[in-house]
């Protein structure tokens, strides 16, 4: 039975599944409503993609890690303006250790299990593919490896994606830095980012004809970085005060539904030139408006009730260690989960990946989480040579403004 907006708003707790209008800009310490959740959605499409969806249907997760990305450019991107706002600048020092402390925690005791059963079992060890899961540039590994006809000998595959969002990392708060934090000139750097992103993709295609064929495109951090940048685009609009009806547009039921239509259609076209070329910008784009409704505006009350649910939000926090831990699941357990009927192997295989994950979270992450606090104050302590000049322009109210 479908119930009416209206009455969904009665009883449903509306401040707290969306942002408010007037807390729209960033600010420190802000929760982001129904984050979590996104994240949540993101990561069950992939684990879907990867565990139990026939491998015809493997693209669900590739919508997935597209709204991840979404997700991280946005986040990070509002957290460089809140963090600029409350002190006038954006302390590098501290961001990159944030990041390690956040990242490597998990990916170590990963790998080291990982590798530890492999030299249990005799296996190979490819130390060249530990080094680029471990220092970024894995992505570029594993797409070289599919060109010449190689394989990892690994459960490191699905670990590209971290590549190409630790570049973003990387990059993202010195091109604030240099546009001195302000919000106008980071959304032009966007929308430049997105322009050539895609004609590089066409580039690629015309120099090396066939590269459409494989995933050499689809895991090249210079080639996806418009899905990142779609989410830091969305972030850098909410600071301009002229710009911020666009986000109200995006934020309404009509264009949820339009992003929605043009997701599920930009499916149905299976050439692979679209697909490693204009779709990622369609999609990118599509994408936009559902993640403006969630965030900023309640186009359906029932999808952002759901959203922020206990157990969505668990699911979403506990994301990182899922999508790590999903990929070694056959590799660590195959001589259990071959034994069973097709359907058990599968629940096993999604049981098996929220134990490990749930265990990964809160023995690894969660102490991980404290350690970056004690080591984020740390840093901020020290100033010298550690925080980015001050950051005029995302003050002042002709940034602001627009």
């Amino acid at each position: 039975m479908l119930i009416h907006s209206r009455l969904l708003r009665k009883w449903l707790p509306t401040d707290s599944i969306s942002i408010a209008a007037n807390d729209w800009p960033a600010r420190s310490g802000q929760t982001i409503p129904s984050l979590d959740g996104l994240r949540a959605g993101s990561v069950m499409l992939v684990l879907l993609g990867h565990l139990i969806l026939p491998s015809s249907m493997i693209g669900i997760s590739a919508l997935g890690l597209d709204v991840f990305f979404l997700v991280s450019g946005f986040l990070i991107t509002r957290l460089f303006f809140a963090e600029a706002s409350e002190s006038g600048q954006l302390d590098l020092k501290a961001f990159y250790l944030r990041r390690i402390v956040r990242l490597y925690p998990v990916l170590l005791v990963y790998l080291a299990i990982v590798l530890t059963v492999q030299a249990a079992r005799g296996g190979d060890i490819n130390a060249f593919e530990v080094t680029s899961v471990l220092f970024y540039f894995w992505n570029y590994l594993t797409a070289h490896q599919e060109i010449v006809g190689e394989s990892s000998i690994l459960p490191i595959g699905v670990l590209w994606s971290l590549s190409v969002e630790e570049h973003f990392y990387l990059f993202a708060p010195l091109a604030f830095i240099c546009f001195r934090g302000s919000p106008l000139a980071m959304l032009r750097a966007t929308l430049a980012v997105c322009a050539a992103t895609l004609l590089l993709r066409y580039l690629y295609c015309f120099i090396w004809p066939g590269i459409e064929k494989t995933l050499w495109i689809y895991r090249h951090s210079e080639t996806r970085a418009d899905s990142i940048a779609f989410g830091a685009m969305v972030a850098c609009l909410v600071q301009v005060e002229s710009y911020r009806y666009i986000i109200k547009i995006l934020a309404s039921r009509t264009a949820f539904l339009i992003g929605t239509i043009v997701l599920l259609s930009s499916y149905a076209i299976r050439d692979p030139y679209f697909q490693n070329t204009l779709r990622f910008t369609i999609q990118g784009l599509a994408l936009i408006p559902m993640l403006c409704g969630v965030v900023f505006g309640q186009p359906f009350p029932a999808l952002n009730y759901l959203l922020n649910q206990f157990i969505v939000r668990w699911i979403g926090q506990i994301s990182y260690s899922l999508y790590v831990w999903h990929g070694g699941i056959i590799f660590l357990f195959s001589s259990w989960v071959f034994q069973l009927p097709n359907f058990l192997s599968l629940f096993l295989q999604l049981a098996l990946t929220f134990v490990l994950a749930a265990c990964s979270y809160y023995v690894v992450e969660r102490p991980a989480l404290k350690l970056r606090k004690l080591v984020t104050n740390s840093a901020s302590g020290d100033k010298t040579a550690t925080a980015a000049p001050e950051l005029c322009d995302l003050t002042s109210r002709k940034s602001m403004a627009g």
